[in-house]
This record gives structure tokens, sequence and C-alpha cells, in this order.
């Protein structure tokens, strides 16, 4: 019988091509975050409590644009529902689970640590573990790198980094549309949505185009491609 620790084991390996795509967008949401004027402590705590990839970025930027506090936090329970699911998924599959291990692997359940699990073979709760603590701890290394070397790089480059959030969305993003000419349509509504609510909401323009996006996905996208698990 394979012991916990050579199953966690197992699942770190398994979420090494994470980290090379983590450790850079840590330095990427670190870039923004001290641009926002949060301190380096703070940047980094954010990584480790919060741990939201796509919605630090969006919680750094609203805080550059003094949004208040219950925008922030609205928008990134919008923008972060989908990890309920993705959590609930992981607890019906993984085994010899308890308590205290499902809180910490829902806390560190985020997109590529969901995929990577659902194409394992084994379903035991240290195997995701181990996915899911070596991306989490990659982005908190790659935040800690970032507030400790910015200061040090010259602005172009620290300013190279803030395109961080716009890549990363359409690297989400493309696959999907390539694909579907329906989500390609659902994502020119909801952007033109949220430009013209900007100028009437502000920064609550973000949630409300969010929610109506969703709104209208349920009747322009098929269950099928839905369900086929490429949405």
């Amino acid at each position: 019988m394979i012991s916990r620790k050579a199953k966690f084991i197992e699942g770190a390996k398994k979420g090494i091509p994470i980290t090379f795509g983590y450790i850079p967008m840590g330095i990427g949401y670190a870039a923004i975050a001290i641009k926002a004027g949060m301190c380096p402590l703070e940047t980094v705590a954010m990584s480790v409590f919060v741990y939201a990839g796509a919605g630090q970025f969006i919680a750094a930027s609203m805080v550059l644009s003094s949004a208040s506090i219950m925008a922030i936090v609205l928008t990134n329970f919008v923008v972060n529902l989908r990890y309920f699911v993705m959590s609930t998924c992981v607890l019906n599959q993984v085994e010899d689970s308890n308590l205290p291990l499902n809180i910490l692997a829902a806390h560190t359940t985020v997109d590529e640590s969901f995929a990577m699990f659902s194409l394992s073979q084994d379903s035991s709760i240290w195997v995701y573990l181990g996915i899911a603590i070596i991306a989490w701890l990659s982005w908190i290394f790659g935040a800690a790198i970032g507030v400790v070397v910015l200061d040090l790089l010259p602005v172009i480059v620290t300013n190279s980094f803030n395109i961080s959030l716009y890549a990363l969305f359409v690297a989400i993003l493309v696959p999907a549309v390539k694909e579907n000419r329906q989500v390609a349509a659902l994502v020119v509504i909801t952007a033109v949505l949220n430009i013209i609510l900007s100028q009437f909401l502000g920064n609550w323009a973000l949630i409300v185009s969010t929610l109506v996006g969703a709104a209208v996905g349920m009747y322009i996208v098929d269950d099928e491609y839905v369900l086929s698990g490429d949405a």
C-alpha cells in the first residue's frame, strides 16, 4: 500500500508544470499590488489567505482605481463562484479525507490544480493536496519574489508585469472562443456591456456585466458544450 507521503510527493510532481506559470504570474500580481499601494506583507498575505489567481489581480487593480471594499469583495465573490463547484467536485471524488483536509483542499482549489487532478487516475486526497499545495506555494513564492525584486528592476520591466492580468484572461478565453461561436458572442456581449456600464456604475460595472453575461450565457450557450467539460 502506497503511503500518504508517497502519494503527496506523487501529486507534487504532477503539479510542477503549474509552478512554471504561477511564479511569473505571482510576480505580475505583486507588481500591480505594490503599484496600488499595498505593502509587501499585505501583498504576500493576500496570496496566502486569499489565493484567488485572477481574483487577486482584479482586487489589486480595483484598489489602484480606489474602489470601495464592498465592490472589491462582491466582484471577487462573483468572479470566483466557480471555485464552489470545483471544490465540490474534488471533495466528491477524493478518498480517505476528513474535515481539516477538506478545508485545506477547498482553500487551495484553483483552475489548474482542479484540471490536473481531474486527469489523475488516483483519487487520494493526498495526491490532490500534493498538486494543489505545490501550486499554492509557487504562487506565494512568485509574490514574494515580486515584492523583493521589483524595486531593483528597470521601470520598463516592472511596467510590463502589469499586462499579466490581460494575458491570463486571454489564455483562459481563447481556447473556448475558438471552439464555440456562442461563447465568443457571449464574451463580446459581456465586454461591451462592461464598457457601457462603467460610464455609469464605475467599479460596480464588472459585477453587473458578469452577472448579466452569465444569465445570457444560460440561454445562448449549448448545454452539450457545457456538459462536455470544454466550457
